[in-house]
Formats: C-alpha cells, structure tokens, sequence
C-alpha cells in the first residue's frame, strides 16, 4: 500500500462507515412523534415504511445509543487525525468537479470518446442528471466534507438533514431506472421468536421472499450479522484512523498538494471548453497524467492494503 493511500484510505472508509451506518429524511421533531415498537416485525415494519417515507432520522432512532456513540466518536475522531487541508481541499475538489460537470453536461453527453451511446440511454441519464448532480454536491456540502464538519458531527443531525436528501435523490434515480427502488418496501411476517432474537421474513414488492435473524441489542432490534461485527468493524476502523502518523502525513503533504493541484488543472482545462472539440481535447489531454498518476501510485505500492471492514447498516 502506498504511503499516500496509507494516508487517504482511513477517509474514504470514514465516509463509507458513517454513509451506511445512517438512514434517510426527517426534521428534529421526528423522533419525538414517532416510537418504534418493541415487538421485532412491527419495529423492522415500522423503520422500512418511515425510511421509504424519506424519514431518515427513524434509522439514528433505531441504532442501540452505543451504536450512536461508536458512529459521532468515528467521525469526531477522524476530524482530529486527518490533515485539515488536505481533507478540505480534497473535498473541495470533488465540489467543483460537480460543478464542471454540470457545467458542461451537453458536452459530457455529446462526447463520442469511448464510442457512440444509444439516444435512449443519453436521454436516461439527462432525465437523471439534476438528481445525479444534487446526490453528489449533497456529499460534499455536508459535514463530513470538511475537518471541522467531521469533529463536529453529529449523527442524528446528519441522518436528518444530509442522508435525508440523498434518499429523495436516490428515489428519483431508481423511478428514472429500470433496477427496483431498493427503498421499495413489503411486508414483514414474524416465524420465530425468543426474548433477545427473532427470525423475519420480508417479502419485497416483486414478491422476492428473503429471512433474516435479527437481536435485540439494548431495546433496539437489528441484524444479527451487524450486532456480531460492530464492535469489530469499530475496533478497525478506530486503529485505522489512530494508524494517521503526523510525521507521516506532514512529509507527503507536498506530494498530495501536488496532486490536487494537478487535478484542478486538469477541470480548468475541461471547464474552459467552448465547443465539443474542445471538450473531447481536453479530455483525452487528461488521461495521460491520470493514468502516469495511476502507474505511479502501483509503483510505489509497499504491500497489500489491510482488509476494507465491512460497513454495516440498519436498515432491514
């Protein structure tokens, strides 16, 4: 693994970890109207249905307050590792690549490089592209776009606000695709039950049937898989981000500066186009050092890259 992914990869895990540890929509008042119910089916009913709502709060309100916990001291954590410039400057990147591409979508559309695309499919992902645009630009004006957002954050916060949003983008995505809405919710029926698990059928609006164990873990039912590997996908990710070596850090900084200096070159050159000629240059002008960039990055490999923990969810 390379000294500058060694230095990124705990970032990118970060973003996953959190994105997935949280739900969907709601305002703060949300958590005070609506309780889950203590029977395992009715709570895993009741979270589907306020998730497919746009109801994303409903998830933070389903984590067991341990489980809260791990995810605030994850990001406030990283917060405090992580070089604020680079992080903020690479996130800053991401923003205005979303902003070029926006820019420049009829060009983006139009290019022939990497050969001719159906008009069906071209008018698909113009139909998409504001949700497209919006998911992206969600991410990186939340608070997990910057050192402070991160040092700051607070879960039910950003399940309320940030995660809400992307949820309304992804359901206008899966309505403008021909893939199943997977917020589209069923019916859940109880087979078995103890006092701490229970075992749940789902049955999918395509009539897909899937069983799934749940555990009851501090009056909160969640997948029996998540509750057995929380506090080890934690552990890892907690050693991943204590791994950030200051000294380490500071003596790339140049290199990754560079980097990103090279990248917004490259968007300056891409936003600067005036005509699909222009726009098809600049483009293929941008592969060389993306892919010298990507061959450096192999040469400079030391190893292979630790296991990526498996991010876990609550959702059903």
């Amino acid at each position: 693994m390379s000294v500058t992914a060694k230095i990124l990869f705990p970032c990118a895990t970060l973003a996953a970890f959190i994105f997935t540890a949280c739900g969907s929509n709601a305002d703060d008042s949300v958590s005070s109207k609506l309780s889950i119910p203590e029977a395992p089916d009715a709570a895993i009913e009741t979270i589907a249905k306020e998730l497919s709502a746009g109801n994303g709060e409903i998830l933070w309100e389903a984590m067991p307050a341990s489980y809260q916990n791990d995810v605030n001291a994850i990001a406030q954590l990283a917060g405090a590792k992580v070089d604020a410039e680079i992080y903020n400057k690479g996130f800053g990147l991401l923003e205005r690549l979303a902003d070029v591409a926006d820019q420049q979508k009829a060009f983006i559309l139009g290019t022939q490089l990497g050969g001719e695309k159906p008009a069906e499919q071209i008018a698909q992902i113009e139909a998409a592209w504001p949700s497209i645009i919006g998911f992206f630009k969600t991410l990186t004006n939340s608070s997990l776009a910057s050192a402070e957002g991160l040092q700051a954050f607070d879960g039910r916060a950003f399940c309320a606000t940030t995660v809400s949003t992307l949820v309304e983008y992804t359901q206008d995505l899966a309505k403008l695709s021909e893939e199943p809405n997977p917020l589209d919710f069923g019916t859940v029926k109880l087979l078995e039950s103890t006092g701490n698990t229970a075992s749940l059928e789902m049955t999918l609006p395509d009539g897909t049937v899937n069983t799934e164990e749940f555990s009851k873990v501090e009056s909160r039912w969640v997948p029996t898989e998540l509750a057995s590997t929380w506090a080890t996908n934690i552990a890892d990710t907690k050693a991943q981000l204590e791994g950030i070596s200051p000294e380490e850090m500071a003596q790339n900084k140049p290199q990754i500066m560079g980097m990103i200096t090279m990248f917004e070159g490259i968007l300056t050159q891409i936003e600067a186009a005036e005509t699909q000629e222009q726009f098809d240059q600049a483009l293929q002008g941008a592969m060389m050092p993306i892919m010298g960039l990507m061959m450096m990055q192999g040469g400079m490999g030391g190893g292979s890259a630790p296991a990526m923990p498996v991010a876990p969810t609550t959702a059903p």
